[in-house]
């Protein structure tokens, strides 16, 4: 698969080295960075995109912008380039207002282009969109396979992770957890990995994406003890 990654700061870039850390090596990824001093409203976004370079074929983009003026772009960019399906995700409100989401949505509407906003990135789960569930296959809402001994997690295996790595940073702290505390633990282990969603309310899920995280977490451990 081919994979084009757009980045704008700290976020993306510590998310980009886990994909690029864990993905199949039959994938070939790209990175664009986005200037970090965008100004809040962007009248001509082709002027903007001009200086990136955008070429080529690709099969996934995935957007990690850290603004709305970054998100503001997308469909600039999708215009200027060759993919089938974008994943765009939001661990902060504030970068993407779901006025703003709405909109993208209908300023590509005419493009043959599959798009997803994930809030958190690790809701991520496959839509029927090939390049999407190839990506979801690996990273997205995570999927674990725990084995158990004396009453406590013997080992952890991450059959998916979260992007940002954390689901693999509590699949090596877990182990030797009581089986009754392991998904609680689980969502505190993610929170203190540092997870990368931000601690603001978010009126989307009235409540912070890193505790929508943490949560995740927990209903991966717990669902894997069922199994």
């Amino acid at each position: 698969m081919r994979l084009l990654v757009f980045t704008q700061g700290h976020y993306g870039e510590r998310i980009l080295e886990n994909i690029r850390t864990h993905a199949p090596r039959d994938w070939i990824i790209s990175r664009i960075s986005l200037p970090r001093d965008l100004p809040p409203i962007i009248e001509e976004p082709e002027e903007t995109i001009d200086g990136l370079k955008l070429e080529g074929e690709w099969d996934l983009v995935i957007f990690m912008g850290e603004s709305p003026s970054a998100f503001s772009l997308i469909p600039a960019i999708l215009e200027s380039i060759s993919a089938s399906a974008i994943i765009a995700p939001a661990d902060d409100y504030s970068w993407l207002p779901l006025g703003l989401e709405r909109q993208i949505k209908s300023e590509i509407e005419h493009m043959d282009v599959s798009i997803v906003f994930p809030r958190t990135f690790c809701t991520l789960a496959p839509t029927g969109d090939p390049a999407i569930d190839e990506f979801a296959r690996v990273f997205g809402s995570p999927r674990l396979r725990l084995e158990t001994e004396d009453g406590a997690v013997r080992s952890v295996k991450v059959l998916r992770g979260a992007p940002c790595g954390s689901t693999r940073y509590m699949a090596e702290k877990l182990p030797g957890t009581r089986i009754e505390e392991a998904g609680s633990r689980a969502g505190t282990l993610v929170q203190i990995y540092p997870c990368l969603a931000s601690r603001r309310v978010d009126r989307h899920f009235g409540d912070a994406p890193i505790h929508v995280a943490g949560h995740i977490a927990q209903k991966a451990v717990e669902r894997a003890m069922e199994e």
